[in-house]
């Protein structure tokens, strides 16, 4: 039970450290030539989402490779 506490613990870190990350990266996008003029509230939200939602992908993936290699001792 406490293994799958610490799984818990560990899959919300990387949630958060990837979601850091892809924002560092995304703030440097100009979607300004997206939105209206004037849209600056609503710019910000949108790569704040995006931010989050590409996070979520990579911090998935990393987890999905970590769970796939921990079960690879079940093969030997």
């Amino acid at each position: 039970m406490q293994a799958l506490g610490i799984h818990a613990v560990v899959n919300i870190i990387i949630y958060i450290v990837f979601v850091g990350i892809s924002f560092q990266v995304v703030k440097n996008v100009d979607v300004s030539k997206f939105m209206k003029p004037g849209h600056i509230f609503e710019s910000q939200v949108l790569l704040l989402l995006f931010a989050i939602g590409l996070g979520y992908i990579v911090g998935s993936f990393f987890i999905a490779f970590i769970d796939t290699s921990m079960q690879l001792s079940n093969l030997f």
